[in-house]
């Protein structure tokens, strides 16, 4: 699923959403993680900055120094802080943010590094008061396209069955002579209910008198009064989780499908996006009407094949419709091929001529031939 832009203020945390970034070309103006954890009723959100960002509880107004929640955010580029998330065993590993040769760990200008201590210490005890302290954290990785993040999911400190010095190391970094440590800090990422996570929570946990477990999700709830070894993590086997608003009225069978079209569909057009930011066709370059389409349809596709970027081109809308309706198509070496059902006039309308080619790797040819042999329309 995504969200865009100017969508984010009032947007449901679903786990695998994409969340779009703004376009004023500006880093900080285009941060989607501001906007989305700006909670109405309170002055502030998280940070800009940084890959660890916390967002305050606030009392009559104003900050206090209680965090509220907490968001790790990951480009997955820098070689340097591997940061990783392990799908099969829904873990991510996060690297703190001390990253300054001669200065002491736990001295970092966000102090970072000082609450995932914090985080890991309150875990590994045995009281569920001292649990409750734990402000939740919120996992967001870059997709790679402008400024979008994709939803990760709800993370508490630890692994379950390991020691908590073991899930929180501290390990040092550099050559000899300009040494420095750093955490790395191991999270599990816990399920999340199907109607995801309410921002009626978010506002609860920035009040500084405010139930934080209202509206909680119930694995989080768990985690504070059992402990982590009690609570239930995602679906290893897909790495997503399967979650979707408004679904009222559908019957369990139903959610779980319209849920994992929504989804996939949505992975699937920012994984050709990376690849290319075009129409195949004409070149039409606007981000918001290029449509990621299948080639060998979804409702003839199974679940591999649904995700297999060879499985899809980025059309215009025109040329998207006219793929869909088998009226074009193309041969394995990208030539296209017109059918007689489109008249010379329309051929001119749709900007469509048979001289026309699109670059096409060998990896396309059998979904490319399907299409051909079976939705393409000759007469």
């Amino acid at each position: 699923m995504r969200f865009k832009y100017d969508e984010l203020s009032q947007a449901t945390l679903i786990v695998n959403s994409i969340y779009e970034g703004g376009s004023k070309g500006s880093p900080p103006a285009d941060d989607p993680l501001t906007k989305i954890f700006k909670v109405d009723g309170f002055l502030r959100s998280v940070g800009n900055r940084s890959g660890f960002r916390k967002s305050m509880k606030e009392k009559n107004g104003k900050s206090t120094k209680d965090v509220a929640f907490a968001v790790i955010y990951s480009t997955g580029k820098v070689k340097e802080w591997p940061d990783f998330y392990d799908k099969k065993n829904q873990t991510f590993t996060y690297y703190g943010d001390n990253r300054e040769p001669g200065n002491h760990y736990l001295n970092t200008k966000q102090r970072g590094n000082l609450l995932l201590k914090d985080l890991f210490e309150k875990a590994a005890s045995k009281s569920p008061e001292i649990r409750r302290t734990i402000p939740p954290i919120f996992v967001f990785e870059s997709t790679g396209i402008a400024s979008n993040v994709e939803f990760l999911g709800l993370a508490v400190p630890g692994v379950k069955g390991t020691a908590v010095d073991q899930s929180l190391e501290l390990v040092t970094f550099g050559e000899e002579g300009s040494q420095f440590q750093n955490y790395r800090a191991t999270f599990t990422m816990v399920e999340i209910e199907l109607e995801g996570i309410s921002r009626k929570w978010l506002a609860e946990l920035k009040d500084y008198n405010g139930d934080t477990f209202r509206y909680a999700p119930k694995e989080w709830v768990k985690f504070v009064e059992e402990g982590l070894n009690s609570v239930s993590v995602m679906d290893g086997n897909s790495g997503e989780q399967t979650t979707l608003p408004n679904v009222n009225g559908y019957s369990p069978s139903e959610k779980q499908y319209l849920l994992k079209t929504r989804l996939t569909q949505g992975k699937f057009r920012e994984t050709l996006l990376k690849r290319s930011r075009v129409c195949k066709l004409c070149g039409m370059d606007n981000m918001n009407l290029l449509v990621a389409s299948h080639i060998k349809p979804w409702s003839h596709s199974d679940d591999r094949e649904r995700i297999n970027f060879y499985n899809g081109i980025l059309l215009c809308p025109s040329h998207d419709a006219a793929f869909d309706k088998g009226l074009i198509s193309f041969k394995s070496n990208g030539n296209i091929v017109i059918s007689s059902l489109l008249s010379q006039e329309n051929q001119k309308l749709l900007n469509v001529n048979p001289d026309m080619k699109i670059e096409l790797k060998p990896n396309h040819k059998k979904f490319m031939d399907w299409h051909l042999s079976k939705v393409f329309v000759t007469e």
